[in-house]
């Protein structure tokens, strides 16, 4: 695990600089666009809906989905090794989760308290922080399915003639816009079932009600999360030859 941390760190920075400016951008947006593009933009509202949503704009970027091509060497040093390709991904999942979970669930801390329950603050804070391991094992399929090698803009841009490999980049870098959320809502919709069938959002949910859902919410993300792991092997297992001869050519597209 401190290796992953001290990966996630170590020069170009491509993930923390991601995250970052991720939620500068999705900041930015939200205290700055004006009324109605910002009703627009961001359909949550309340006090949690920040933390919320900027998680969301963190998690949807390529280091939740081109896991292999932004690792490259660790993937290949992985990938003849099952148990070692799971303990990779999985620690891989887990620093990014923290990258992102952890200080989300802090700002919801933070501004959770404006009216609402401590009881309340503290679930939605669990699910913010848990929420992302049971995404990103999931948004890890695309990067083993179809992995791409990041290349500096005007790279692109000398090879812009070509045009199925700019299709195929643009597709898998507006991915992770697509799956993340479709993920969350399959993690998070059984729960909000369960709350409209305790009367929300007619009822405001009483604090014990809402830890009862908050908790379905993070088992839920933690079992999906380990399927994801479980289906990533497989892919391991079934894609090995073309990740190997893709991630050892740096020219391949």
């Amino acid at each position: 695990m401190a290796a992953a941390y001290r990966r996630a760190f170590r020069p170009p920075f491509e993930i923390p600089l991601a995250l970052a400016a991720n939620a500068a951008l999705m900041t930015a947006a939200w205290f700055l666009l004006p009324p109605r593009a910002h009703d627009w933009l961001f359909t949550l509202h309340g006090p949690l809906a920040f933390p919320v949503v900027m998680a969301s704009w963190m998690l949807g970027d390529t280091p939740s989905t081109n896991v292999a091509g932004l690792d490259r060497q660790n993937a290949l040093a992985a990938l003849d090794d099952p148990r070692s390709f799971r303990l990779w991904l999985a620690a891989r999942s887990i620093v990014l989760s923290s990258l992102v979970g952890v200080p989300c669930a802090i700002i919801a801390l933070v501004m959770g308290y404006q009216g609402q329950p401590a009881a309340k603050v503290a679930a939605a804070c669990a699910v913010i922080a848990i929420l992302p391991a049971g995404i990103l094992p999931v948004a890890s399929w695309i990067g083993l399915l179809l992995p791409y090698h990041p290349r500096p803009l005007g790279w692109r841009w000398q090879h812009r003639t070509e045009w199925r490999r700019i299709v195929r980049w643009v597709v898998l870098l507006l991915a992770p816009f697509v799956v993340v959320p479709v993920v969350a809502a399959l993690i998070v919709g059984p729960s909000l079932l369960l709350a409209r069938g305790l009367g929300a959002p007619a009822v405001p949910l009483t604090s014990a009600r809402f830890v009862l859902v908050a908790t379905c919410i993070c088992v839920t993300a933690i079992v999906i999360g380990w399927i994801g792991l479980q289906v990533a092997s497989a892919l391991r297992s079934r894609r090995h030859d073309h990740l190997s001869r893709y991630l050892l050519d740096p020219e391949a597209h």
